[in-house]
């Protein structure tokens, strides 16, 4: 759905507003995804050979980068999100606060520029060759945001790509290696399947607008069979990545939890694909081994030769 469709006027009256003004700020900044996308762009950073300080430096500026990205996405998205019980009904860490009107639209369309702004000013001050990934960033936003991206499984993919291009960037700071191009790998593969994850999860407020989603398109035993293959071939790139010789023993270890507790909750997701277990599974998928695969980062250049 193109950005002028997004923003015609909703039929229905705009609903009341969910959130105190702090509160619906705090939620703009979408906390939970936008601070593990800088923990991926400043980790990688860090494996790839830069400094602490530096790592830091690029991990705020991936922070910055993440917030303009979903700021901006809120915009887009605020009338069809008005228009479903999305507004109203899902848990507040996924809800839109330009939709209620919380927050004025164009204080999300603002804030979503000025940060873009501080985020492409961290990068050419501490990684010049980030501007590659983040204006690969910005073009998958706005690709998103005019709806040339807007179909289930171009969202699958550039929501992949994302996650790889946050890694990449966080990698410019220091030196690029091919371990790292796997490991990006792994976020494009992983997070790509994840989407149908968060499809399942989003399906009974997702089916009330016109929004194309894996299983509005396909079904959810293709939805289901797509998330399982896309998470098995980045597990097993996390695992070709240790091979390169690039990371420490430490990294292993890690991978190997990493991996175990994935395919763990891969296939139990795969046992019982509805919203209810999706939504209980989304936080350990996206937090729990977000945080493994930036442990992964940092341990893998810690004793590394």
């Amino acid at each position: 759905m193109s950005l002028v469709e997004r923003t015609q006027p909703a039929e229905q009256a705009s609903p009341t507003p969910r959130f105190s003004a702090p509160a619906a700020l705090f939620w703009l900044l979408r906390p939970g995804r936008t601070v593990m996308m800088a923990f991926v762009a400043g980790t990688a950073a860090f494996a790839a050979g830069a400094d602490v300080e530096k790592s830091l430096g690029i991990a705020l500026a991936g922070w910055c980068l993440a917030v303009g990205g979903f700021s901006m996405d809120f915009y887009a998205d605020r009338h069809l999100d008005r228009r479903g019980s999305r507004a109203r009904t899902c848990p507040a860490s996924l809800a839109n606060p330009l939709a209620d009107g919380s927050l004025p639209a164009g204080f999300g369309l603002g804030l979503s520029l000025v940060f873009f702004a501080a985020s492409l000013v961290g990068v050419i001050l501490l990684a010049p060759w980030g501007l590659l990934p983040w204006f690969g960033v910005v073009s998958v936003v706005a690709g998103l945001a005019i709806g040339l991206l807007d179909t289930p499984l171009l969202r699958a993919a550039t929501l992949g790509l994302l996650q790889a291009l946050y890694l990449l960037l966080g990698a410019t700071a220091g030196s690029l290696s091919p371990g790292l191009w796997l490991l990006a790998g792994v976020l494009l593969f992983a997070m790509s399947g994840g989407r149908g994850l968060t499809d399942i999860r989003d399906f009974p407020e997702d089916r009330e607008t016109r929004v194309q989603t894996l299983p509005k398109r396909y079904g959810t035993g293709w939805t289901v069979l797509f998330t399982v293959v896309c998470l098995h071939v980045a597990y097993a790139l996390s695992v070709a990545a240790y091979l390169t010789g690039e990371f420490s023993r430490l990294y292993l270890y890690a991978d190997i939890v990493f991996v175990t507790t994935g395919l763990a909750l891969t296939w139990l997701f795969a046992a019982r694909p509805t919203p209810k277990a999706a939504l209980r599974l989304t936080p350990a998928f996206l937090m729990g081994q977000g945080t493994l695969f930036s442990l992964m980062l940092v341990l893998g250049r810690l004793g590394a030769t």
